[in-house]
């Protein structure tokens, strides 16, 4: 979201699976772009193929996903800086208030709990006809599973539209661990990487382009083919215009 232009609001359909181990929170569209890249290149492995089109594929606003390991709760955000892949683990446990306050949603009575978290003040309503201590993105550890999540500002919103009971898992098995091209960082770490990122987006993709000079790659999006250095200015206009514009983090304390 972009703070200087409040009235701009986006929306994105986001998908908590829970299991006897643990949960996933992701967004369905990026599962649907994830899935349609991978079974495409893979196709294009066996044919040799350097021509890609994905003109018509939506993709994802949100790029982050979240795992909880039960029963202790262990947190881990997996998000992207650029091309880059990361983890960030966490085991602190978020402080809340419960309060009086009661309401509904979706024919389940709910109450109001409240926590002060990342640099900003949030509310959330939970129910306890639902036991389980889970909520979106990283948030837990109410008495019920909670069904709407707000900071104090309305800049982030969390609203359930649809519970279903289902034996089939989506997203499949729900990955606790790191795979070869994850990297588990510190917040430091994660600052340090981002300060970076801003000064110049599209440098993981050049180094990518650098290391095989004999490979030449074209992309199609929108009916117009990039060639390498094409995208790569592409990827850099794009960076720096979704940097300006996307200012308004969940986390505010993480992108200082």
């Amino acid at each position: 979201m972009d703070s200087l232009n409040r009235d701009q609001v986006e929306n994105e359909v986001m998908m908590l699976e829970t299991s006897k181990e643990g949960s996933k929170f992701y967004s369905y569209v990026k599962y649907v772009y994830d899935s349609t890249m991978t079974a495409t290149f893979k196709q294009a492995n066996m044919k040799s193929q350097t021509n890609f089109d994905f003109t018509g594929l939506k993709n994802a606003k949100v790029k982050f996903s979240v795992t909880k390991k039960y029963p202790n709760f262990s947190t881990i955000l997996r998000t992207e800086i650029g091309s880059t892949d990361l983890l960030l683990e966490s085991k602190d446990k978020l402080v809340w208030k419960i309060t009086p306050e009661k309401d509904e949603i979706l024919g389940y009575k709910v109450q109001k709990a409240t926590t002060k978290w990342e640099g900003r003040n949030w509310i959330a309503w939970f129910a306890t006809a639902l036991p389980i201590q889970d909520g979106p993105y990283r948030f837990f550890g109410l008495p019920g599973l909670i069904l709407k999540l707000e900071d104090a500002k309305g800049d982030h919103q969390f609203n359930i539209i649809a519970i279903k009971k289902s034996d089939e898992i989506l997203n499949q098995k729900i990955n606790f661990g790191k795979s070869p091209t994850e990297i588990l960082v510190s917040e430091e770490k994660f600052r340090n990487l981002w300060a970076d990122y801003k000064k110049d987006p599209a440098k993981d993709f050049r180094q990518t382009l650098n290391s095989n000079t004999k490979l030449s790659v074209s992309v199609t999006f929108d009916g117009k083919t990039y060639n390498g250095d094409e995208m790569a200015r592409q990827i850099e206009k794009e960076g720096r215009e979704s940097i300006i514009s996307t200012n308004n983090f969940i986390e505010l304390n993480l992108y200082k």
